[in-house]
């Protein structure tokens, strides 16, 4: 009998035994697909970011330091990648905070600018539009040259990184959308 009780309790060590193996192998392979689904994350959220960077440059170089010339050639750029970063980005709070400022403040005040017979103030207005470019260049622009594990963090919203970009394009939007409304309610 004693032998009998020591076969089931060393088979049930070695059951349990191949049970924790094969636990411990799941929990790395999950581990490993986290971390693969984090850095595919963070890639697409760089590619998001990268959209609104390159729209910033591109109106600062061709249209901004070009003397204000042409706005319609840029209109459509400015409205696609505007609400395509809409549709796109994951939403979070950052991205909706720079979704409202591209698609309720410097859309419509792009549009203004791109008007058959100009804008109502061309002075007002490109100042604004410089001011709000250079806002939405140096946000996009500092997440675009974040090392890949400090964009993994801004995918937690409750990370340092997160806070701190989320405070800077809540900031913009809310200044600029009381500027544009200013405008578009002094220039009717």
């Amino acid at each position: 009998m004693s032998g009998l009780k020591n076969r089931k309790w060393m088979i049930g060590c070695i059951a349990a035994t191949i049970v924790a193996a094969g636990l411990a192998i799941t929990s790395v392979a999950l581990n490993n697909q986290v971390n693969e689904l984090k850095k595919e994350s963070a890639m697409q959220l760089n590619a998001e970011w990268y959209q609104v960077y390159r729209l910033s440059e591109i109106v600062d170089k061709n249209y901004i330091k070009d003397d204000f010339q042409d706005p319609v050639r840029y209109q459509l750029f400015v409205n696609q990648t505007a609400h395509h970063f809409a549709q796109a980005a994951k939403a979070n709070e950052l991205t909706v905070n720079m979704r409202n400022l591209l698609t309720l403040t410097y859309d419509p005040l792009f549009q203004e600018l791109s008007l058959e017979d100009g804008p109502k103030n061309k002075e007002e207005a490109t100042k604004l539009l410089t001011a709000m470019n250079d806002d939405i260049m140096l946000i996009s622009q500092s997440i675009v040259e974040m090392q890949d594990k400090e964009k993994e963090k801004l995918l937690n919203p409750k990370s340092s990184e997160f806070r701190k970009l989320n405070d800077q394009a809540k900031a913009a939007y809310e200044k600029y959308k009381e500027l544009v409304d200013n405008y578009f309610k002094t220039n009717p």
